[in-house]
């Protein structure tokens, strides 16, 4: 290195250092932007943009030089643009060789250095035209003396064409006539045509072209006139007329190998490789298109191993000459670097290397550069030395930032390469955060702690507070510090762990949380299930994770390796257990079954459980006819699917109907499972036959197969058989019935079927009567104008077709029709004390039992009774003695040596037979009323006449069950029952029963409570359990006793605070108010009281005056108190349910009232006053008296009809609200009303549904405000009061009885 150089280099290095040194941050400058084009070729008058793009830290500047001289671009000739070089309306002078420079304060950069040229072609030097005549058959070459062209360009042969308005026109190569490389044209063999006369008189021109400048040039004409000679046409050897011997290629590149043989017939030339070891080589082919031997070779991207030699053969079939030739090909290449080179970016007190070797044939030259300054071995002492291809740094500084060029260069070519060394210096600092992390026990875990830090930091592991440093024999420190692994974690390796780094700058910490949940497992609840179709299957899938994951737990079920979809398998779910349940199997859930359990940390898997689904058998398939018969058929079949329960036996399935509708399908031959299934089937004649099959297992029978594909057609033969079940029938005394059981129509067995019935009388020498019954379906005939009843008869049904009759069958002996019996019952009485409301017992003579006298069959008794005012309609009692009349076995008919009893109509009943007397007795009789009774006498199908008749009364019976029992409110203490009367009168209701019970579990005994007025039909059963069902009884009583039971399930609520009440009104007089309310503030109401208070806040703010809700059985939601002194009143309602430490309350809104002063009422909704005026009080006196005296009188009436007995409660309850309940515009509720002659005896029974309501009565008041009953006693027990006034809601009457306060 020169002076000049080195002191240029200290100059750099000492200017770059200062720079560095005042700051470690930024990037030294990198040239980007590249081209393969190293020498460019450029026409004048036009503008060239050489290339050069960087990238920096700060950003850099760009300047050029030409020819190594700094380029002045501020002028218009020389411009730049972001560092690319524009040079505008180029000349002459700007050829030479450019260079680009890029800096900034880290160092300097440069690109390799592009060569521009302008583009250049002269002119041929010559225009004279050469005449050459060979002769045919000789070889011919055409020299062309190029002249200069930059770039360089390889001439080609053509000729101008005659008219001036063609183009010039190519000679086109072929094996023949070819150019070599320098651009002679070379002919194998010289042909007539060869002279060009046949387009005109033309020469062969040589051209030369420079794409570049978009233009070329011709000259040297040659005019060629072939000469026949004598042996002209005489075969000629292969002769090399010309070739390369060495030929260097570049790698990469392609290449193309050539030789020119003379000879007649043109010589075929073929080719020969071999690598510099001998080896063939076979990636050369030939230019020509589509062939497979040629002059020419090619060999595209050349590599060190295509290195060799390279032989050509020509050979003239004629001559069996041959000539060869061989080319030697060397490979070379431009420079390449061995390694890519990066850029390094290292810290402080690092250590370098950096390696710029290169290769390339022949080997390249190495040189170096730094900030663009050339440096070499001599250049460098102390930390920093030069070898080679290698430059080396020891214990980096910042001020050892710089931009390092190396180039590499042969005669191919040149490689530059700008090496940008950055030396950072800076504290530690994470270039990514250590993360928390959550592992499963018994794993590894690792932290990495990225630190970047110039120098290098220092890594250190701490652990928990206070702080220690990690140690034990399961963790380990690696990679210097920069990542701590745990191994075999534990549930105690739970904690926090610290990385700090530091360095001669500083020192910076990041800490982590290690979590260590326990794993997650399965237990081991293996299954192995076989169960039927549709049952419900359980697998269970107990699992088990660290507590503070359960809630990511998802477990999944697989089936077979496949998970579950339930959404698709919608008879399948997993329950809160996790376990599988399938609600309905199904054989396709035959499989093996797990379950998957992860919570994103850890996952287990469940041992395999197998389920194996049985169900009954696929049907069979492919049913078919193998033969057909008269009486047989033979079916075969194959078997469907067993469904996992084997096949135990096939059922053959037949139908012989004639109609094209529905068919009905019979039973024939059950057939066990076989390997081949075929069984025979009896069938009828005449008939049309089709089959199915069905298969049997130990689960069911499948469903029918589809019906063969055949039909089996069977001929006409006589009846087989007769009808059976040949009997009589006991009608009338004057008809003999013959009844049989029709045939079906598949034993028809022809055309023309018919029955022939024939009859005559028993004893008797007449011939037989016969008789055609032609419809196969009917199944008795009638013979009229017998003259004795319950003849004996020998009749036999005989079938027959229009082929014959079948064998003649047995006769039967039947009876004709029996008369009515003329024996009348004696002395027919009534058993003393033995009647009650609803039975009685009576007794008579026996009767004269002969056929004669009965005209039948003797079977009993009957007795008849009725209610004396309506004799048409009866009621009967059959007191049978002996069995049914075997009309169809005459020889095994005996009667019966016993008196039987006998169930009737669903009532028990009694009755004695002595040789004097017959007893019997009923228990359908009318309660409360005047009965008459006959008995008659009964044969098989004819009661006799009336006995005498006998006359009786009914005492009153135990009463039905009530109707209409419903729940009617529930709180969470409390339930409302209502009813309604038994549907039938029995007598007159005395009282009720009403009886609850918690449903289930039955806890301890069942409260009763007697109700001893008739009239309340309501009940309010308090302090109950909250959320708890009750079975609530309630029984009726007459004087005859207790009626059948009425249950009703009620289910109180769920405990809370009842809902608030809701006043509705109050009307004031000068010393008491009356109070309406509804039971809640919300319609329905969601959760009533079950007890309420009136409460009122006195004048003197202290005194608050409370008042019980009336008696159960009242609907009223009002309260009337007097003793109210002059003043101010705060009024309201407080509801209550519960009692104790579970009692609830919650009061209404307040209402102020003004005792006394002008009777005002505030409401508490509205800022106006509802004001009531009473002008008056002597008119309210006169009022409240007037509806004592009506209640007076109503109650004087009421009592004398229940003392006369024969008036029913709730008729005189309608009659008093001038209400008739039968009245033709209203719907009665099932209570019993007077008939026309009796108003005790007749009912009604409308419809419950009905919209119509009728008037109110006394229990009916408020009824759409869901009332609410309150107990009559304080807490002490000391009665507080009683209501009985009746009104609707918003009435401002008080009522006739009133409570003093």
């Amino acid at each position: 290195m020169n002076s000049s150089h080195s002191l240029l280099l200290l100059i750099s290095v000492l200017l770059f250092a200062s720079v560095a040194h005042s700051t470690s941050k930024g990037k030294p400058p990198k040239i980007n932007a590249k081209t393969d084009k190293w020498e460019i070729a450029y026409r004048l008058n036009e503008s060239v943009t050489l290339p050069c793009q960087a990238d920096g830290d700060p950003t850099p500047t760009y300047f050029w030089k030409k020819n190594n001289e700094v380029l002045n671009t501020s002028g218009s000739h020389y411009t730049m643009q972001s560092g690319n070089l524009v040079i505008r309306q180029t000349k002459q002078g700007d050829d030479g060789e450019y260079k680009c420079f890029a800096q900034n304060e880290h160092g300097i950069a440069f690109g390799l250095a592009m060569k521009l040229q302008a583009a250049v072609i002269n002119a041929f030097s010559s225009g004279v035209t050469h005449v050459v005549k060979p002769s045919v058959g000789d070889y011919l070459k055409i020299p062309c003396a190029a002249p200069h062209s930059y770039p360089k360009s390889t001439p080609y042969f053509g000729y101008n064409p005659p008219s001036s308005s063609h183009k010039l026109q190519h000679i086109e190569n072929n094996d023949r006539v070819m150019l070599d490389y320098n651009g002679t044209l070379h002919f194998a063999n010289v042909f007539l045509n060869d002279s060009l006369d046949y387009i005109g008189d033309i020469n062969y021109v040589c051209v030369l072209n420079n794409p570049n400048l978009g233009t070329y040039v011709q000259g040297g004409d040659y005019k060629v006139i072939p000469q026949v000679n004598t042996g002209s046409t005489d075969p000629r050897g292969p002769m090399l007329r010309w070739s390369e011997y060495l030929v260097t290629a570049i790698k990469g590149t392609t290449k193309l190998l050539k030789c020119i043989f003379s000879g007649l017939p043109t010589p075929v030339v073929t080719w020969h490789a071999v690598d510099m070891l001998g080896k063939k080589i076979d990636r050369f082919t030939v230019t020509q298109p589509g062939a497979v031997t040629g002059p020419e070779i090619q060999l595209t991207n050349i590599d060190v191993s295509d290195e060799g030699r390279y032989t050509c053969t020509a050979e003239n079939p004629k001559t069996h000459v041959r000539a060869n030739h061989t080319i030697q090909l060397e490979v070379e290449s431009s420079p390449y670097w061995a390694r890519t080179l990066l850029d390094r970016y290292v810290d402080e007190e690092d250590n370098v290397e950096i390696d710029c070797e290169a290769h390339g044939r022949p080997k390249p030259i190495i040189q170096w550069f730094i900030n663009s300054v050339p440096v070499n071995e001599q250049s460098f002492t102390g930390r920093k030395s030069l070898s080679g291809y290698k430059l080396r740094y020891r214990s980096v500084t910042v001020n050892d930032s710089q931009v390092i060029q190396c180039l590499a260069s042969n005669q191919h070519g040149a490689i530059l390469e700008n090496i940008v060394l950055k030396v950072n210096a800076e504290e530690p600092s994470f270039m990514e955060t250590p993360k928390d992390k959550k592992v499963v026990a018994g794993t590894t875990v690792q932290f990495e702690c990225n630190t970047r830090g110039a120098p290098k930091p220092t890594i250190e592991w701490f652990q928990g507070i206070p702080l220690s440093k990690v140690s034990g024999s399961r963790f380990y420190i690696q990679d210097n510090g920069r990542r701590l692994e745990i191994r075999n974690t534990e549930i105690e390796d739970s904690n926090t762990y610290r990385c700090q780094a530091s360095n001669k700058h500083g020192r910076n910490s990041a800490t982590v949380v290690l979590m260590v949940r326990s794993p997650t497992s399965i237990a081991s609840n293996q299954v192995n299930k076989v169960v039927r179709a549709t049952e419900e299957v359980i697998i269970p899938c107990d699992v088990t994770t660290d507590q503070n994951e359960f809630s990511s737990l998802v477990v999944e079920w697989l089936r077979n390796g496949r998970r579950i979809d339930f959404k698709t398998e919608t008879h399948m779910y997993m329950d809160s257990t996790r376990s599988l349940r399938i609600k309905s199997s199904k054989v396709t859930d035959t499989g093996e079954f797990s379950c998957n359990a992860t919570n994103g940390l850890d996952s287990a898997t469940s041992a395999t459980s197998t389920l194996r689904v049985r169900d009954r058998p696929d049907s069979p398939h492919n049913v078919t006819i193998l033969s057909c018969n008269v009486t047989t058929a033979e079916i075969s079949w194959i078997a469907g699917n067993d469904n996992n329960d084997q096949i135990t036996e096939f059922t053959i399935y037949y139908s012989g109907n004639f109609s094209s509708g529905n068919k009905t399908y019979h039973p024939g031959s059950t057939v066990e499972p076989g390997s081949r299934y075929h069984d025979q089937v009896s069938v009828h004649p005449w008939s049309r036959y089709t089959f199915h099959v069905t298969a049997t297992n130990n689960i069911g029978k499948s469903d029918l197969s589809k019906v063969s594909g055949q039909t089996c057609n069977t001929r006409s033969v006589p009846p087989d058989r007769n009808p059976t079940g040949v009997c009589g029938s006991l009608s009338s005394a004057q008809q003999l019935v013959i009844t049989w059981d029709p045939m079906p129509e598949n034993e028809h067995n022809g055309e023309g079927f018919h029955y022939i019935v024939s009859y005559r009388r028993y004893g008797s020498s007449d011939g037989e009567t016969k008789r055609n019954v032609e419809d196969s379906k009917q199944k008795s005939i009638s013979i009229h104008g017998q003259k004795e009843p319950f003849a004996l008869f020998e009749i036999y049904v005989r079938a027959a077709n229009r082929l014959g009759t079948a064998p003649m069958p047995d006769k039967q002996l039947v009876r004709s029709g029996e008369g009515k019996p003329q024996v009348i019952a004696q002395n027919f009485k009534l058993v003393e004390g033995s009647v009650n409301g609803s039975s009685a017992q009576f007794f008579w003579d026996p009767v004269d039992t002969s056929e004669e006298t009965v005209r039948g069959f003797f079977r009993g008794y009957r007795i008849v009774f009725w209610k004396s005012a309506e004799p048409n309609i009866r009621r009967s009692e059959d007191i049978l003695i002996n069995k049914p009349f075997e009309l169809c076995h005459l020889q095994l008919t005996i009667p019966p040596p016993a008196l039987r009893r006998r169930r009737h109509h669903h009532h028990h009943h009694r009755h004695v037979r002595s040789t004097d007397r017959v007893y019997g007795s009923t228990s359908q009789l009318w309660p409360l009323s005047d009965i008459s009774a006959a008995v008659q006498v009964l044969n098989q199908a004819n009661a006799g006449p009336d006995s005498n008749v006998i006359e009786f009364r009914t005492p009153a019976g135990a009463p039905g069950k009530v109707s209409n029992l419903v729940v009617v409110e529930r709180g969470w203490s409390h339930l409302i029952v209502k009813w309604q009367l038994p549907l039938e009168f029995t007598g007159d209701i005395v009282g009720y029963n009403v009886d609850y019970s918690v449903v289930t579990p039955a806890v301890g005994t069942s409260s009763h409570v007697q109700i001893n007025d008739p009239n309340q039909k309501r009940y309010k059963i308090q302090r109950l359990d909250y959320l708890t069902k009750y079975r609530i009884s309630v029984t009726a009583v007459t004087v005859a006793g207790l009626g059948e039971e009425e249950s009703v399930i009620g289910e109180t609520l769920p405990m809370n605070n009842p809902d608030a009440p809701k006043i509705i009104n109050i009307s004031t007089l000068d010393n008491s108010a009356n109070v309406s309310w509804l039971h809640s503030d919300l319609q329905p109401p969601l959760n009533p009281g079950s007890e309420f208070f009136v409460k009122f806040k006195g004048p003197d703010n202290s005194t608050v005056v409370q008042v019980f809700y009336p008696d159960q059985d009242s609907d009223d939601n009002w309260a009337n108190v007097t003793g109210l002194e002059k003043g101010k009143y705060e009024v309201w309602v407080t509801a209550r349910s519960g009692i104790g430490e579970m009692e609830r309350e919650t009061n209404s809104r307040s209402w102020i009232v003004l005792i006394g002063l002008n009777n005002t009422v505030i409401a508490p909704t509205t800022s106006e006053l509802l004001i009531y005026h009473h002008a008056s009080a002597g008119w309210f006196i006169i009022l409240m008296c007037i509806i004592a005296l009506l209640l007076l009188v109503l109650l004087i009436v009421c009592i004398l009809r229940r003392t006369h007995g024969d008036m029913y409660p709730v008729y005189e309850k309608e009659k008093m609200w001038r209400h008739h309940p039968l009245a033709p515009d209203e719907t009665p509720f099932g209570e019993y009303t007077p008939s026309s002659d009796n108003p005790h005896l007749g009912r009604s029974q409308g419809s419950l549904d009905s919209d119509e309501k009728p008037m109110e009565s006394d229990s009916d008041s408020l009824e759409e405000y869901e009332d609410q009953d309150a107990s009559k006693f304080n807490e002490d027990g000391s009665f507080i009061g009683q209501y009985t006034g009746k009104r609707k809601p918003g009435s401002t009457k008080p009522s006739a009885i009133n409570t003093s306060v």
